[in-house]
This record gives structure tokens, sequence and C-alpha cells, in this order.
């Protein structure tokens, strides 16, 4: 009975070890299965997607900067709420576009689409968009923890179309994407990620 006892106490202290010591690599797991990005390459046009205005504009200008792309499309219908309280109406699409024009983009570099209030959405908007404007290849730039969801959503609907995708993903600035778990943004990010995902691939 001593034995047993040991055995099983042993065995129980070296899993909780091994759990402690492997710790962070798993957490970062959670975060690098959720990232997936495409080699930078030209494209006709880069799609920036709503949300994240702030990190998204940053990384589109500094894309548009590298020479990747001179044409950015900026997505978004959903309302930015918070700013109601200083009596501002305005949606996610154009804080996207004021960030770009505050670094220096030009109106004729810029389009602008009012609309989509989900990944799923903005798919089929600039789906209907590449068509019109007989775009072969395009990028799609999101947060990097949405990368692979979008890669999902994107490549499935447009390469029946014969569009070339190519996404990419900007850092948060409020977290480090490797060390999520250091931060209840990054806890929020992982958290919501992941049921996101979950979510798609039952309804999708």
């Amino acid at each position: 009975m001593v034995r047993k006892f040991l055995i099983v106490s042993l065995t129980l202290l070296l899993v909780i070890s091994g759990i402690y010591i492997l710790r962070t690599p798993v957490l970062r797991w959670f975060a690098t299965s959720l990232i997936v990005e495409d080699p930078m390459q030209k494209v006709d046009a880069m799609v920036v997607l709503s949300g994240g205005g702030y990190d998204r504009g940053n990384e589109a200008v500094q894309i548009v900067h590298q020479g990747y792309t001179n044409k950015i499309i900026c997505t978004g219908g959903n309302p930015v709420i918070e700013l109601r309280v200083f009596n501002i109406d305005t949606l996610e699409a154009d804080m996207t576009v004021a960030n770009l024009k505050r670094q220096g983009i030009p109106d004729s570099l810029i389009v602008e689409i009012r609309d989509g209030t989900s990944t799923k959405e903005e798919s089929k908007i600039i789906l209907d968009y590449c068509k019109q404007n007989d775009l072969k290849k395009i990028m799609i730039l999101s947060s990097k923890l949405h990368t692979h969801r979008v890669q999902e959503v994107f490549k499935k609907k447009l390469k029946q179309a014969g569009i070339e995708v190519v996404v990419r993903g900007a850092h948060n600035s409020r977290f480090d994407e490797m060390l999520w778990w250091q931060d209840e943004d990054g806890l929020i990010a992982v958290n919501n990620e992941w049921l996101k995902r979950f979510y798609y691939w039952y309804k999708y």
C-alpha cells in the first residue's frame, strides 16, 4: 500500500514538474497555431480588414513603403462605439483610413469600403470587388492571431474565382503574441480567436 502511494505520488510529481518545465512552449503553441502567414510578395492590392485600425494601419504603411503594393482597400462597417463619448460617429474602416492618411498615404492609394461586420462578410465583399476590378492577386492584412482563420475563409472563397491570396498579420501593440498569457489583452485575444475558429469550423 505504501509502495503504491509512493509510485502514484512520484508519477504525479513528475507530470506536474513536466508541465511546469514545458509551460512556456505549450502556452506559445496556442498562439503559434493561430499564426499562419505567407511570404511577402507584390500584389495588385492590399486589403486591411476591419478592426485594429492602428496596428493594421501601421503595418499597411510599412508594406506600401516597401513597394509590395500601391493600393490599400480598407473594409469595416462596425461602428467604433467608444468614440461616441466624444460625439464622434465613425466606422472601423474610417479609423484605418484616418491612420493611413495621418502617416502620409495619399487618397489616390486608398479605397474605403464602409461595409462588412465579420471576416465572412468581408470575404464576400472583397471577392465582388476583385471581380469588378479584375484583381488577380491580393494581400489580406489582419492581426497576426487572426491569420489562420483569415486564410481558411479567404483562400477557400477566392481560389474558386482564380484569385491568389497572400495573408499577412500585424503585431498587436498591446501585448507580445509569444507571451500572450502575461497580459490581460493577450488572454482575451487568444481566447476569443480560438472560440472564433471553432465557431467558423462548426458553421462554415
